[in-house]
């Protein structure tokens, strides 16, 4: 029997749709510089280099893990809108943030005296995530111009971090967490956009800025408005959705977002982004 050829446009179809070399579907666990990060990668994407990525970085004593089992800031969770959108996940993983505390209680250099452990050290988180993506782009086929940031609390500050410092994310989401940089201008922020989103009742990290009443970290934070200013005087934008009545945790966030807009926060990303289908 004869075996006749696939035609061109069934095999562009199946390159176009399916993972290919370097991308297996599902979750992925990547090792990059000693820390674990986790990957997910949807059946269907785009072709290799066209493909968007974004970065979820976990709040204080927070880790990857909990975020991708659902155990804890579940609105970071995006696997399922991936899927459905097409676009690739990393979820990755800060360092240990007290020394009384277990190592998986993790959190980031976000600058300003934040966090814990990371702080104190200097750990180069911007180096760290700027060459995890660049590991992830060159293996999985990223679009350098399409990887975006989201994180919460401590999260959320390092997400704003990257974009005043670096071009690593065309967009960021930060939610209850300001720029806590010590700083009057973001040298990378032109072009840039934020969206933070903060409720008007958060008493760790208060949206007006200072101590918060349950803060862990004992840091003053700089206010939401501060960090408004300073992302547009630098040439970026910052639009700012003040929830009123709601705490610090994420859930609580999640939920008022579901309400007022009939969106989840993973939804509200996915658009915000421009991913959306």
């Amino acid at each position: 029997m004869k075996i006749r050829p696939w035609p061109l446009a069934v095999l562009t179809i199946c390159l176009t749709m399916f993972p290919g070399p370097g991308a297996r579907a599902g979750l992925v666990t990547e090792n990059i510089a000693g820390r674990n990060a986790l990957l997910y990668v949807p059946a269907h994407l785009p072709p290799s280099g066209e493909r968007a990525l974004v970065v979820v970085l976990h709040g204080g004593l927070g880790n990857a893990q909990r975020i991708e089992s659902k155990r804890s800031e579940v609105a970071l969770n995006m696997d399922a809108i991936a899927e459905a959108d097409g676009f690739l996940v990393a979820y990755l993983n800060g360092t240990k943030v007290a020394r009384l505390l277990a190592d998986d209680k993790e959190g980031w250099n976000a600058g300003g005296g934040c966090c814990g452990l990371p702080a104190v050290n200097n750990v180069d988180d911007v180096a760290y995530i700027e060459g995890a993506v660049a590991r992830l782009g060159a293996e999985y086929g990223i679009d350098p111009q399409r990887v975006f940031g989201i994180g919460h609390s401590n999260g959320a500050m390092m997400t704003q971090r990257l974009l005043c410092e670096t071009t690593l994310f065309a967009a960021g989401i930060a939610i209850s967490g300001p720029l806590n940089l010590p700083v009057s201008r973001c040298p990378q922020a032109r072009g840039r956009r934020v969206l933070a989103i903060h409720g008007s009742a958060d008493r760790n990290v208060p949206v007006d800025g200072g101590r918060g009443a349950l803060s862990v970290s004992k840091v003053a934070y700089r206010s939401e408005e501060d960090s408004r200013q300073v992302f547009i005087s630098s040439g970026g934008s910052y639009d700012l959705l003040i929830l009123d009545g709601v705490p610090h945790w994420l859930n609580e966030i999640d939920g008022a977002v579901r309400k007022n807009e009939g969106l989840s926060i993973q939804q509200k990303a996915a658009r915000y982004f421009g991913l959306d289908r």
